[in-house]
């Protein structure tokens, strides 16, 4: 079974992410002592002051011209800068005192500097992110090939696949199975997929399951589509293992972080 890399970049508070996210453009560099594989997709983890607050995002290597760095989708920057934006107008709210000339708050405010000696490695495999292995993931696709290669993928990285051909079977499933993400394509055969999935987030029991979008040859419409009918995720055919493997985790540790937000009384799948 293969290990999806993670990498954790750890920023002192939540201008500290702020700031880097604006002063770069869709990629941050590798931390230091951190190595990358050119084209290798890995999941990238935020932590954010000593209590390690985080988020997490695919995100690919890039090595070339000694300039080690991530990259990131679009919409996985986007939804950086909008989680940065929204934690420190929570901060903002939570302390309501003056701060300094400078903008910043008072220094006995900020969030310590963890110690070194108190930190794990910079770079850790995935099940420190501690989204458990056997996470149970749902595949509708008509087609047999991508059911069997998808299920494949997410087998190798320690995923529990189960596949099905339409959204009435996947309905008929979920009804008898409790699963931790949804990967549906696009242009699935039976039931309008983006109905289908409209009317998860309809269902108080199941609208917090993440759900990713496949599509061959997809227009910007669809991608359009595919998220306002509350997918989290859109993924274009064909797509290389590693990224499809980064994405759910990334959807699977956001869903558990928001499920550990929520507390004992919140809904999901794997306890």
């Amino acid at each position: 079974m293969r290990t999806l890399r993670s990498v954790v970049f750890r920023f002192r508070d939540i201008s500290a992410l702020s700031v880097a996210l604006e002063e770069t453009r869709g990629s941050l560099p590798l931390p230091e002592g951190e190595a990358g594989v050119d084209g290798e997709w890995v999941l990238a983890i935020f932590e954010i002051g000593s209590r390690r607050r985080a988020t997490a995002a695919a995100a690919r290597c890039v090595c070339a011209a000694g300039d080690p760095h991530v990259e990131f989708e679009r919409r996985d920057w986007d939804r950086l800068q909008s989680f940065a934006v929204a934690r420190s107008e929570h901060m903002r709210a939570a302390r309501p005192l003056s701060t300094t000339s400078s903008g910043r708050l008072p220094a006995a405010l900020e969030s310590p500097i963890p110690n070194e000696s108190d930190l794990p490695p910079a770079s850790v495999p995935i099940e420190s992110t501690r989204v458990p292995l056997g996470s149970r993931v749902l595949i509708v696709d008509a087609d047999p090939v991508t059911r069997t290669d998808v299920c494949s993928m997410l087998a190798e990285i320690g995923l529990n696949v189960e596949a099905v051909a339409t959204a009435e079977d996947a309905s008929a499933r979920m009804r008898e199975v409790a699963f931790d993400a949804l990967v549906l394509d696009f242009h699935a055969k039976g039931q309008d997929p983006l109905a289908f999935v409209r009317g998860l987030r309809r269902d108080p029991l199941r609208s917090p399951l993440p759900v990713l979008f496949l599509s061959s040859h997809p227009s910007s419409r669809d991608e359009v589509e595919a998220f306002a009918s509350g997918a989290d995720d859109f993924l274009p055919k064909p797509f290389r293992a590693a990224e499809l493997g980064a994405r759910i985790y990334g959807l699977l540790r956001r869903a558990r972080l928001l499920r550990a937000n929520l507390g004992p009384g919140a809904t999901g799948g794997t306890p």
